[in-house]
C-alpha cells in the first residue's frame, strides 16, 4: 500500500514537471513572437491553434497566456479571450517620462559611487555589444543578441547607484513590453549612435561627472524613444506589425 502511494506520488510529480516544462515552453516562443511583432495589437490568441504550432496541450498554452497578461503583453476578456495588447499616447508618454527620469537619475548617483572594477566591466560590455553591433547591416538577427547585452550594462549602472527602492522602479518600467521591443526598431545609424552613448556614459562615470553622465543618458533614451515611436508604436489602439 505504501509503495503504491509513493508510485503516485512520483507520478504525479513527474506529470507537474512536465507540464511546467510544457508551460515555459509554450511561454517563451509565444513571448518571443510577441517582441519580434509577430502578431499586430488586437489580434486574437486561440489557444488550441498555438498548442497545435507549438506541439503541446492547450492547459500549458492556457498557462503561459495567463503569464502574458500578467506581464502586460495580452489582454483578456471572458468573451474573446486572450488578445495582442496595444498601447495608447497617455501611456507611452508616461513610460517613457517615467523611465528618463529614474534612469537619469541612476547615473548620476552611479558617477558618485561606481568603482574601477565597475568601469571595467562597463567597457567589457560596450566592447562586446560593438563587435556585434557593426554586424548588423550583414546579419540583422545579431541585433537580438545585443538587448541581454544592453539589459546588463543599464543595469549594472542602476546597481551602482546603491538604491533598492530605485531599482525596483525602474525594473517595472522597463519590463513593459513596449519598452522590450525597442532595440528591434533600430536602423544602423542609431545602433551606432547607441554604441557611442554608451562609451561616453562611461566615460562620465569614470571622471564621478553626474551631471554629465545623467544628460548622455537622458540623450540616450531620448534615441530610443525616436526609434520606438519611427516603428509605428505611439499609434492609439492597434500597433503596426512592421520592424
Amino acid at each position: 500500500m505504501k509503495s503504491d502511494r509513493a508510485g503516485r506520488a512520483a507520478e504525479e510529480r513527474g506529470r507537474k514537471l512536465k507540464h511546467g516544462h510544457a508551460a515555459r515552453r509554450a511561454y517563451t516562443i509565444i513571448r518571443d513572437d510577441l517582441l519580434r511583432d509577430a502578431w499586430p495589437s488586437g489580434t486574437h490568441l486561440p489557444e488550441a491553434e498555438l498548442a497545435r504550432r507549438i506541439g503541446v496541450s492547450r492547459t500549458p498554452v492556457r498557462d503561459a497566456l495567463r503569464m502574458l497578461v500578467n506581464e502586460g503583453f495580452l489582454e483578456y476578456s471572458a468573451n474573446v479571450g486572450c488578445r495582442v495588447r496595444g498601447w495608447s499616447e497617455d501611456e507611452i508618454e508616461s513610460l517613457f517620462d517615467l523611465r528618463l527620469e529614474l534612469e537619469s537619475y541612476a547615473a548620476r548617483r552611479a558617477a558618485q559611487r561606481m568603482d574601477d572594477v565597475g568601469i571595467q566591466e562597463l567597457n567589457a560590455l560596450c566592447d562586446q555589444m560593438e563587435s556585434i553591433a557593426f554586424k548588423v547591416l550583414d546579419v540583422p538577427a545579431l541585433r537580438d543578441d545585443l538587448t541581454p547585452l544592453n539589459d546588463v550594462f543599464h543595469m549594472r549602472i542602476i546597481d551602482a547607484a546603491a538604491n533598492p527602492r530605485l531599482a525596483s522602479l525602474i525594473k517595472s518600467v522597463t519590463a513593459a513590453p513596449i519598452v522590450l521591443r525597442t532595440y528591434r526598431r533600430y536602423d544602423a545609424d542609431e545602433v551606432a549612435r547607441s554604441m557611442n552613448h554608451h562609451r561616453e556614459i562611461v566615460a562620465a562615470l569614470d571622471a564621478g561627472r553626474g551631471e554629465w553622465a545623467a544628460a548622455v543618458m537622458r540623450a540616450h533614451l531620448h534615441a530610443g524613444y525616436t526609434a520606438m515611436r519611427r516603428g509605428g508604436e505611439g499609434k492609439v489602439g492597434p500597433m503596426s506589425s512592421g520592424r
